[in-house]
């Protein structure tokens, strides 16, 4: 087993790349870098990187998630494979890497390994997130038959008692023999795919379970074992949810003021290169936005996706990420930014920062 920052499988990441996504993809990060480094926006290409939800439902009730504490705003739904065609049909050849995953649960939608087949017909890179509790026999096979290359499956500690104070009516032992009978047919059948990722989010109630998680992880064959941190919205969560240690903390808190890490990066590269669609094909520019607040069309409504991903309130949005970060609200909860991409070195008398890992 590999201790990895992600649950990528980079070769078939890389297989999934050929001229055109490519070029597409040196065209958005360019546009990307110079829009960071002069202050102006630029656009050239499209998302070379997908995030489309199946779905904003979800068995379990987790209390900082925005489906599992009730805070959702939006409509909850299934994306129809309908949907997900148009999509394809819009730019599915110049995306080389697809999440499909947001906020639920993936295997609620009955298409979700549906879309899987397809984009894998494009030879497009997919990877989910799950929480674990669908893995009977045929969903294996079906899952694996999908051509998914790769699938975080969350497990946030190793007694029942700790799981399901964050999984709220979660069941451990239902994810542990998933995932170990997930290995086994991966095993009998002499593949490598899924790639499988257990995911643990450290947090105060769990982080004292590292250790038997990570001696469950290697005793389950998994590929990847991910240790991740939280993120919260107030101080009150804070208090009741940050671990004790500091270094699983992607904040600096004092115990009555919460502030982001690195929280002072310049603009982000998100809306250049990638975007997120939601189950009803409303357009928004990343994960952050879970309630849709920054939706910047539907792609029911588009005849060409350009005129989406170039419309003036995308392109607004844009600049203002790029002049005053700070004035938008889900960016100052997230320390992504100019210098992920740019680590240890100066950049026109500015040092930047080391990459932070966010969930």
């Amino acid at each position: 087993m590999q201790l990895m920052p992600n649950e990528l499988a980079l070769g078939r990441l890389i297989g999934s790349l050929n001229f055109r996504r490519a070029k597409n993809l040196l065209l958005t990060g360019s546009s990307f870098f110079l829009s960071a480094l002069s202050g102006k926006t630029f656009v050239w290409g499209r998302p070379a990187i997908l995030t489309i939800e199946p779905t904003n439902l979800c068995n379990l009730h987790c209390p900082l998630c925005t489906t599992g504490s009730g805070d959702m705003k939006r409509v909850q739904g299934r994306m129809s494979l309908e949907t997900f065609q148009r999509i394809i049909e819009l730019f599915g050849d110049d995306i080389f890497f697809l999440l499909l995953y947001h906020q639920g649960e993936p295997y609620l939608n009955r298409h979700f390994l549906d879309f899987v087949r397809l984009a894998k017909t494009k030879n497009i890179y997919c990877t989910t997130s799950t929480n674990g509790h669908y893995f009977d026999e045929d969903t294996i096979h079906a899952t694996i038959d999908s051509g998914l290359d790769s699938m975080i499956v969350s497990l946030d500690g190793v007694t029942q008692q700790t799981y399901e104070r964050y999984r709220v009516n979660g069941k451990l032992q239902k994810v542990v023999q998933g995932v170990r009978r997930f290995m086994e047919i991966k095993k009998q059948r002499g593949v490598r795919h899924p790639l499988i990722a257990l995911q643990f989010l450290v947090m105060k109630h769990n982080e004292h379970e590292l250790p038997a998680v990570r001696k469950l992880a290697k005793e389950l064959g998994v590929d990847r074992l991910l240790i991740k941190n939280i993120e919260v919205h107030s101080v009150e969560e804070a208090r009741q949810w940050l671990p004790q240690e500091d270094k699983f903390r992607r904040y600096n808190f004092d115990g009555k003021q919460l502030r982001v890490k690195n929280a002072n990066k310049k603009s982000c590269p998100r809306p250049w290169l990638s975007t997120l669609i939601n189950w009803d094909g409303g357009l928004v520019p990343c994960c952050f936005d879970k309630n849709g607040e920054f939706e910047m069309g539907n792609i029911h409504q588009a005849q060409d996706f350009d005129r989406l991903w170039l419309n003036e309130k995308f392109q607004s949005f844009r600049h203002r990420l790029n002049t005053n970060r700070q004035s938008i609200d889900m960016c100052r909860n997230c320390n992504q930014g100019f210098g992920s991409f740019i680590p240890q070195f100066k950049l026109f008398g500015a040092r930047s920062s080391r990459r932070q890992k966010n969930i």
